[in-house]
């Protein structure tokens, strides 16, 4: 069995690209994969979008912001 291969997208404040990561992840050809996506706080619709992508390998976390803003 070949092994589980785990995909970790960080997002602050991504809408506008959040959908299409995660489309790209998903597309990829290894079968045995998880999607992981952390929405680090973000104030725009980076959680809404990602959310509406949710499925049975592909998890989404919001989290409060621990990224640095600058």
């Amino acid at each position: 069995m070949k092994p589980l291969v785990s995909i970790l997208i960080p997002a602050y404040n991504a809408e506008e690209w959040v959908a299409e990561a995660i489309e790209s992840t998903v597309a990829q050809t290894w079968h045995r994969k998880e999607v992981i996506v952390v929405n680090d706080g973000s104030t725009d619709r980076t959680g809404d979008v990602a959310r509406r992508l949710a499925a049975a390998n592909v998890k989404v976390v919001s989290v409060k912001k621990h990224g640095r803003l600058r």
